[in-house]
C-alpha cells in the first residue's frame, strides 16, 4: 500500500520508548529519526503482511514481548485531482503519549515543538502542525520554533557522508549558549551582518514572514505561547523582530556551522529578552532522513515534505517525558517501462 501512495504521514510515537533506539546511544539527530521513521514503517509493513512485531523486530524473537505491534494505517483517504492522491497516515494508537500526557496536568508540563520545511507553503505548515495537536492531544503548545531552510530544495544532491558527518556529530539538545570569554564577543561589535549572512537573509525573509503569519494566528488563537526561529543572523533577526506582530522570543543557532556567535545576534537578543539556544540539526534534515529510510526502502522519495519534533518536559523537575516525531512525504510515481 506504501509504494502506491502518493503522500504518507508518519507519527513516530514516543521514541523514548523504542527498544531500538535506546540501544543506540549517542546517535545523532539524523539516525534517530531515521530509525524511527524505520522502525514506524518496518512495523506497519509487517502488520499489512499478517506478522505482528514491536520495535521492529519479529514477535517470536526473545526481545520482544507477546503483544501485537501497535504500529497501524488508521486512515487512508483519496482527493479528487488531475491525478489521484492517496493519503496514508501510520501511527502509534496504542502509544504511551497519552498514558504519559495524562500522567501530569497539563500547567505542569512544558511543550516545545520545531518546524522543520524547506518551502513557505501556509498549508504545509498548517497540516503539520494540525498533526501535532493531534498526536499530543493538546489544547496548545508552549513553544514553536522554526527552522525555514529553502536552499536545500535546489542543493539535495550536494550532499554527502562527510558533510552528515560533520553536522551531525554533536549532542541534539538545545542548550542556552555560553557567554563566556571564550567566545570573543564583543557588545560594541558592529551590528550588521556579513555579506554571506545578508545575502541569505534577503533570500529567506520572505518565506518566513509567509510562515510566521500562519503561526501568529496559533498565538492569536492562544494555541501556541512562544514563537522562535532557527539559524538566521543578527540582522535579520532584527527585520524580523520589527516586522512580526507577534515577536520571536527565541533564537536557535547551530554551532556545528558557526563556532562563534555573530556579535550582531548576541547583542540584539540580549537586548530584546530573545533567548539565544543552541542546537546540533542537520540544515538538510529533510532529504538526509528520507533517503535513509524511504529511499532505501524502495519508495520514491528523496525530501520529506515538512518534519515536527516535539518534546515534552515536566517543568518542576526538568525531565524529558516524551519525545516524538510527525513528518509527511511526498512519494515519487513510479516510472513505466517501456
Amino acid at each position: 500500500m506504501l509504494k502506491s501512495a502518493s503522500k504518507v504521514t508518519i507519527n513516530t510515537g514516543n521514541v523514548l520508548n523504542l527498544i531500538d533506539i535506546k540501544k543506540k546511544a549517542g546517535q545523532n539527530v539524523t539516525e534517530e529519526l531515521s530509525e524511527s521513521i524505520k522502525l514506524t514503517l518496518s512495523e506497519w509493513s509487517s502488520v499489512q503482511n499478517g506478522l505482528p512485531i514491536q520495535n521492529g523486530v519479529p514477535e517470536n524473537s526473545p526481545e520482544t514481548s507477546q503483544q501485537h505491534s501497535d504500529y497501524m494505517v488508521v486512515s487512508t483517504s483519496t482527493a479528487p485531482s488531475a491525478r489521484t492522491e492517496t493519503l496514508v497516515n501510520i501511527t502509534r494508537p496504542h502509544d504511551d503519549v497519552h498514558i504519559k500526557m495524562a500522567e501530569e496536568e497539563r500547567k505542569n508540563l512544558k511543550i516545545g515543538v520545531k518546524i522543520f520545511i524547506n518551502e513557505h507553503s501556509t498549508s504545509a505548515l498548517t497540516e503539520c502542525l494540525q498533526n501535532v495537536f493531534t498526536a499530543l492531544q493538546t489544547e496548545y503548545i508552549d513553544n514553536v520554533i522554526l527552522a525555514y531552510n529553502p536552499d536545500n530544495v535546489n542543493s539535495r544532491q550536494a550532499r554527502n557522508d562527510d558533510d552528515n558527518v560533520k553536522n551531525t556529530s554533536h549532542s541534539t539538545k538545545a542548550s542556552p549558549i555560553s557567554l563566556g570569554s571564550n567566545m570573543n564577543i564583543s557588545s560594541t561589535d558592529g551590528e550588521a551582518d556579513n555579506d554571506a549572512d545578508a545575502r541569505k537573509c534577503e533570500a529567506i525573509l520572505p518565506g518566513i514572514k509567509v510562515l510566521w503569519a500562519v503561526l501568529e494566528d496559533y498565538v492569536k488563537e492562544g494555541r501556541v505561547q512562544q514563537l522562535g526561529v532557527a539559524d538566521v543572523g543578527g540582522g535579520c533577526l532584527r527585520k524580523l523582530h520589527a516586522w512580526a506582530r507577534v515577536r520571536p522570543s527565541i533564537a536557535q543557532i547551530n554551532l556545528a556551522s558557526c563556532c562563534v556567535v555573530p556579535p550582531s545576534l548576541h547583542t540584539f537578543c540580549r537586548a530584546n529578552d530573545v533567548q539565544l539556544l543552541t542546537h546540533a540539526d542537520p540544515p538538510d534534515l529533510l532529504s538526509q532522513a528520507a533517503v535513509k529510510t524511504l529511499s532505501e526502502a524502495g519508495v520514491g522519495c528523496n525530501n520529506l515534505d515538512w518534519c515536527a519534533r516535539y518534546q515534552v518536559h515536566i517543568k518542576c523537575r526538568g525531565v524529558l517525558a516524551l519525545k516524538g516525531y510527525v513528518c509527511k512525504a511526498t512519494i515519487a510515481p513510479k516510472l513505466e517501462k517501456k
